[in-house]
Order: C-alpha cells, then sequence, then structure tokens
C-alpha cells in the first residue's frame, strides 16, 4: 500500500522504498527484485517454450509413428494380457489332460500285455481259426480307437467368453450426418478372432468318469 512519501512495501523483501507494480500480478516490488521478478518470469517463459518444443516433438513421433499412440498402446496390452490368458489356461488344461492321459494309458499297455500274452499262448498251441482271429483283431482295434478317443475322457467348450471384446468410442459432431452421439466401433484383432473360436477349447473343462476303466 502506498504512503504519504509515495513509497511502499516490496512484497519480496517486505522494506519500505519506491516500488513498482508489476501489472501481471499486481504486486509492488523494489527495483532490484521488479529485476528479479522479471527474470523469474523470463525464466517461465522459457519453460514454457521448452515444454511447447518437448510437445512438438511427441506430436511429430506420433504423426511419423502411430501405433505408438497411447491408445494403441492400450490396445496392444489389452491383446498381450488375452495371449497370456490363453497361454495359461492352455498350459493348465493340458497338464492335467497329460496327467490323466498317461494313468490310462498305462491301462491300455496292461491289457496290450494280456494281449500279447494270449497270441504267444495261441501261437505256442498252433490252434485257432478264424473265429479267434475274428476276437484278437477285434480286441486290438479296440485298443487303438481307446488310445486315440478314450472313452471316459472329453473336452467341452463352455459358451460365455472369456476374452473381453474391446471397443473404440469415437464422438461425432452435431452437424454430421451420422445421427448417433457415439458411433461404436468394434475391434476385432484377426488373430484373436481365430483364437476365440479355435482355441476356446483350452478353457474347457474334462470330464472324467473314477474307475470306469473296463478291461
Amino acid at each position: 500500500m502506498a504512503t504519504a512519501t509515495g513509497k511502499s512495501n516490496c512484497i519480496t523483501c517486505g522494506k519500505e522504498k519506491i516500488a513498482y507494480k508489476c501489472e501481471g500480478c499486481s504486486q509492488n516490488f523494489c527495483i532490484n527484485h521488479l529485476n528479479e521478478h522479471h527474470q523469474l518470469i523470463i525464466k517461465q517463459f522459457d519453460d514454457l517454450e521448452n515444454k511447447r518444443s518437448i510437445f512438438r516433438q511427441n506430436l511429430t513421433e506420433q504423426i511419423t509413428y502411430p501405433q505408438k499412440h497411447l491408445l494403441l498402446k492400450e490396445i496392444n496390452q489389452w491383446e498381450k494380457d488375452s495371449i497370456n490368458k490363453i497361454q495359461q489356461i492352455a498350459e493348465e488344461t493340458r497338464q492335467l489332460l497329460i496327467k490323466y492321459t498317461n494313468e490310462y494309458i498305462n491301462q491300455i499297455e496292461i491289457r496290450l500285455i494280456k494281449l500279447t500274452e494270449e497270441l504267444k499262448q495261441i501261437r505256442q498251441e498252433d490252434d485257432f481259426n478264424e473265429i479267434h482271429l475274428n476276437q484278437l483283431n477285434q480286441k486290438l482295434q479296440q485298443l487303438e480307437e481307446e488310445l486315440d478317443k478314450p472313452s471316459n475322457i472329453s473336452i467341452q467348450q463352455e459358451s460365455s467368453t472369456f476374452i473381453n471384446k474391446i471397443f473404440v468410442i469415437i464422438p461425432f459432431d452435431k452437424g454430421n450426418i451420422i445421427r448417433f452421439h457415439f458411433f461404436i466401433i468394434v475391434i476385432y484383432i484377426i488373430h484373436f478372432c481365430f483364437l476365440e473360436k479355435y482355441f476356446y477349447l483350452y478353457k474347457s473343462h474334462l470330464f472324467f468318469l473314477e474307475n470306469s476303466f473296463k478291461f
């Protein structure tokens, strides 16, 4: 506040001196601190120009490399997370299937050993006819079929999806011919369409009928 002597307190040092009002911040400064204040404003302006230069670089980079846009990075992350989900479920299901398939194969091997012993005995006795051959062929054929398609193990798919679909929501101006306030573009990443359709079986239930092995 100005006094009768035409002096006022400097906002920086607090001393009563001939002061000059800054039109920008409306504060009073003595001559020394007015220069400091001016230098501070110049520095702030320099910082603003540096920020603008950095922004210009970022804008140029996005124009040159549009795939580096932050929203595209979100899609890339979604893709990565979805792949990880598929791989995790596939591996879990694979290991579970291998575990029970190995047990099943062991049972088939036991039956094959019995069949082998039966063939040896018949060969030694040299006492067989077409009926015996048909019966033995049927036993072997049954083992072959059960090895490829176990009767008590199956893979089933769930009807619900386990990967969230991704959307882009784009607003349009009122004057646009399209009358919707928002236009929704559904992005189906090509290989994920494939994965969701064909690899979805990896998130499946294996149904095992305990103690259902028949010999």
